[in-house]
């Protein structure tokens, strides 16, 4: 019995039975103490009838006849035969009337003369005379079964509630498999099992959005191996078959150290986006915000310049203030941010990188002179996967995870992050890390 709703079934079945039982036996205490309150009413009853015979015999003198014609009329009257015996055990006189082992005999004695003198036995019907309040018992016998019936419907009626809709929620489970997540289940009640429904449809449209996103993933991470493997393959093979002219060998040698570097790229990013949450790959230490950025900068500024893009640092940030933070990670939030303008800024890209001391906190801004991003899609070009346009990221590469990972290294280091559109012309990301 694995199931809950078969387990409700069984609990709600056993309650049911467990309630009738307990019916029954309350009822049958209630008959048993009315049948035995019976008995001795009707025993008091008897013996009174042969208490008032035994009064009246001795009023008159047996043998002259008047004992046997009251014993005949008083038999009559109570339904009763009598048998008037003597001391020995010899009839003397019998009543018409039944007379064997089927009815309730009850004995007394007769007194004459200031002995006893006779023997009165009394033969009564044998059966239980149950007064006119005791047979309206079935009154209540239709009315245990209307609780009966009632309590059976309630119990069908939890049973509906609860079990059904745990029922048609295990079918969806059981139904929710890869490239199949989109379910719909029939119940929508407004109570916490309609709400567990509808977040379980919920969770299937956001595993499709998910298996989606894998899919894009996988695509975008072929393509960018595919793009530079193909140029380092094809170079490598001019050189190889010495079809290479003298002059051109060192730009093919450039070409295939830059794109094996792009394919390096790829392959940090998505080392990061594996590890990003893990405590354990974050080898923070201070360092002087100064000589650390500017050291930074200037590295990344050769590569901003070698793409034939302007770049200007603004640094407004006093000495001697320290950052605890893992170099090697922040130094991939710049190249994200920087490679992100580098795609979508085009020719003539200028990029401009600020820095200054704002509270307990330093605050970076990173600018490119792009066409910006919708308003509407601000918000979401942190989250994993996202791309503002999907085939202009997969002509341009990229697996819409750089950003995502930024926000994540930053939120790992404390600081916060978020971006703007330019009010003339660009696009601006910032990001805050806290002074040590």
């Amino acid at each position: 019995m694995k199931g809950i709703y078969e387990k409700i079934t069984v609990i709600l079945v056993v309650g049911f039975l467990v309630q009738v039982a307990l019916i029954v036996v309350f009822y049958n205490q209630v008959a048993v103490k009315r049948i035995i309150s019976v008995i001795n009413e009707q025993e008091n009853i008897r013996q009174s009838i042969m208490n008032n015979a035994s009064v009246n015999i001795q009023k008159f003198n047996s043998k002259g006849g008047r004992a046997e014609k009251f014993l005949a009329e008083y038999s009559k009257k109570q339904g009763v035969a009598f048998s008037l015996k003597d001391l020995d055990g010899d009839v003397i006189f019998n009543t018409e009337g039944k007379m064997d082992n089927t009815c309730i005999k009850a004995e007394t004695y007769v007194k004459g003369g200031g002995r006893i003198a006779y023997i009165l036995e009394g033969y009564f019907p044998a059966h239980i005379s149950l007064d006119p309040g005791f047979k309206e018992g079935r009154v209540r016998i239709i009315y245990i079964a209307m609780i009966l019936i009632v309590a059976l419907a309630m119990l069908l009626v939890i049973y509906k509630v609860l079990a059904e809709p745990l029922k048609k929620l295990t079918l969806a489970a059981r139904d929710l498999n890869y490239g199949n997540t989109i379910v719909k289940i029939p119940y929508y009640g407004e109570d916490e099992l309609g709400l567990l429904c509808r977040n379980f449809e919920e969770m299937g449209m956001r595993l499709k959005a998910s298996e989606e996103a894998q899919q894009e993933l996988l695509q975008a991470i072929s393509h960018d191996i595919k793009t530079p493997l193909t140029s380092i393959i094809g170079y490598s093979k001019r050189l190889l078959d010495g079809k290479a002219v003298e002059d051109k060998k060192s730009e093919y040698y450039q070409t295939i150290y830059r794109k094996a570097n792009d394919l390096k790229f790829l392959l940090e990013e998505l080392d990061d986006y594996t590890n990003l949450n893990l405590e354990s790959k974050y080898d923070k230490k201070l360092v002087d915000c100064s000589s650390y950025f500017k050291d930074m900068v200037e590295e990344l500024g050769k590569e901003i310049k070698h793409k034939g893009c302007d770049f200007e640092f603004v640094f407004g940030i006093s000495k001697n203030i320290n950052l605890n933070i893992d170099a090697r990670k922040i130094n991939r939030v710049f190249v994200n941010i920087v490679e992100n303008s580098f795609k979508y800024a085009g020719e003539q890209c200028s990029i401009k990188i600020f820095a200054a001391q704002k509270n307990r906190n330093i605050l970076f801004e990173i600018c490119d002179n792009g066409p910006g991003v919708p308003e509407s899609q601000i918000n979401r070009i942190f989250d994993r996967f996202f791309r503002v346009d999907s085939s202009r990221c997969r002509e341009k590469g990229g697996t819409g995870l750089g950003l995502s990972i930024c926000k994540d290294i930053i939120k790992s280091h404390h600081g916060d992050i978020g971006a703007y559109n330019k009010e003339d012309k660009g696009f601006c990301i910032w990001f805050t890390l806290p002074i040590s």
